[in-house]
């Protein structure tokens, strides 16, 4: 189909798609209308990609004829002057302008490369040899470098991430590391004893005209290397074949997926070929549990050492992270709780400390999340 006849085309699929979204009664489609909708959307989507890929096409077309006619045009040259040496155009197809790389959506972009990569298939989308050639890879063969998701898709995959309810990855620090590593100079405190502050800074009550004590702070070396993640995912032909569908999936799956990744690495990383997480942590602060206290059990004690061994300026701005399992337990905090001698605490803990409406203990939030060790684990 020419340019014309496919935006023809893509306005009429969008009329149907108005047509059937029109027949909702109560903000609602009948399955059949949903199902109308769902064609003609899809068709929007395949035609809008095909309309980009024949933009490409034919722009490439225009910059080649421009070039032949330029060496029509010129003077002949001599022999020797024949040669010329290489020069870079600057000249980039019209497909690497946009963000989704001429593709409607992900699921056009993974069924793209799919069929790109099927044995007895040739690379014949326009947009997808347009990719992998203006990055640097092989335009002949994806696999020996492989296709990198155009930025609009990855970023929309990465702000899933920070809006997740339990994501943690919105509560750490983020630096921007350009090249291999970053390397910065680091607090040393490790007390908060006199002289410890800051690595060493001290301050005097001084008499008058007496002298103070010179200090200074010390630092340590903090080195940031990135490490890479990557998510492998299977999908069926019927769904490879419903790129809008599949655009749903891709998007849900490797979001859900890197989320819990980087959530159990902040929290359980080892250090090796990912971060380092808290549990592993130099600044690791552990409470031990009363005397006779029960395995697996937890006491207003607990909780008010736990509270004691945080730092006050750390208080605003600080979570309770628990395993889901532990809900049960944290329900009967409203209600009073024996110590370790078996007598009942008059009042309990109260609503003053554990909220059951805001989920809130000592007025900071509470959040579940299924990589924390269960009730009686570190």
């Amino acid at each position: 189909m020419i340019l014309a006849e496919l935006k023809a085309a893509r306005a009429a699929a969008l009329a149907r798609a108005e047509v059937a979204n029109s027949k909702a009664a109560d903000g609602a489609l009948d399955a059949a209308s949903q199902t109308e909708f769902d064609l003609a959307m899809a068709d929007v989507d395949r035609l809008a990609g095909d309309i980009a890929a024949t933009e490409a096409k034919a722009d490439a077309a225009a910059t080649r004829s421009a070039a032949l006619a330029r060496h029509r045009t010129a003077a002949p040259r001599s022999l020797e002057s024949s040669v010329t040496p290489a020069v870079i155009s600057g000249i980039r197809e019209r497909v690497l302008e946009d963000p989704k790389r001429g593709y409607a959506s992900v699921g056009h972009f993974a069924a793209d490369i799919v069929a790109a990569m099927t044995p007895g298939h040739a690379h014949s989308s326009d947009a997808l040899r347009a990719l992998s050639g203006g990055i640097g890879m092989n335009a002949g063969d994806g696999s020996a470098g492989g296709f990198l998701v155009p930025s609009e898709f990855s970023t929309a995959i990465w702000d899933g991430l920070n809006t997740a309810t339990d994501s943690l990855l919105g509560m750490v620090d983020k630096y921007n590391v350009q090249g291999d590593s970053l390397t910065m100079n680091a607090n040393a405190e490790t007390s908060r004893a006199n002289g410890s502050r800051y690595g060493g800074v001290r301050g005097y009550w001084i008499a008058e005209a007496a002298q103070a004590t010179a200090s200074r702070p010390t630092f340590r070396q903090l080195k940031l290397e990135p490490q890479q993640m990557a998510v492998l995912i299977y999908g069926t032909d019927k769904l490879l074949r419903n790129a809008p569908a599949l655009a749903s999936f891709l998007s849900k799956a490797a979001g859900d997926e890197i989320n819990f990744m980087v959530g159990d690495a902040i929290l359980n990383g080892t250090g090796v070929g990912k971060p380092r997480g808290i549990m592993s942590s130099g600044s690791l602060i552990t409470v031990a549990k009363e005397t006779s206290q029960a395995a697996a059990s937890l006491l207003q004690a607990n909780i008010s050492k736990m509270w004691s061994r945080l730092h006050a300026r750390s208080r605003a701005n600080s979570v309770w992270l628990i395993n889901q399992e532990l809900d049960p337990t944290l329900d009967g905090l409203n209600t009073p709780i024996k110590n370790v001698a078996g007598t009942e605490n008059v009042g309990g803990i109260s609503n003053m400390v554990y909220n059951a409406d805001k989920y809130t203990l000592k007025g900071r939030p509470i959040i579940p999340i299924e990589y924390c060790s269960a009730l009686g684990s570190l």
